[in-house]
């Protein structure tokens, strides 16, 4: 039953708040998809004590929308900027927006346009 409401939502969701964005794998085409925009903040403390604050935008894809997990070096082109999947502070480049796996949660960083 939750899952059922979780895929429901993403339904609602994706047609209520995503835009048309175009994704490029690492050596691949562009594809135009659909994706919501969103933000992580991610800290971090090196062995020295200096504080790190890196904030990326984020991009919300159904798995099923792309042909294989992200992966750093991936580009996301969003109203006309060019943005670099990455992996802050040691972290993944991307993580599951929920429980269930039905989609991605895509970390990268603005860089050019």
């Amino acid at each position: 039953m939750v899952k059922s409401a979780i895929e429901h939502m993403r339904a609602i969701q994706m047609q209520s708040l995503a835009v048309e964005v175009g994704y490029t794998p690492l050596g691949g085409e562009t594809r135009t998809i659909r994706a919501v925009v969103g933000r992580t903040v991610f800290r971090s403390t090196d062995e020295s004590g200096i504080w790190t604050r890196i904030e990326t935008r984020d991009f919300i894809v159904p798995k099923e929308l792309l042909a294989s997990e992200p992966q750093v070096g991936d580009e996301v082109e969003f109203l006309g900027h060019t943005y670099e999947v990455l992996a802050p502070s040691g972290e993944y480049c991307w993580r599951w927006s929920d429980a269930f796996h039905t989609a991605y949660r895509i970390h990268a960083k603005h860089t050019g346009g």
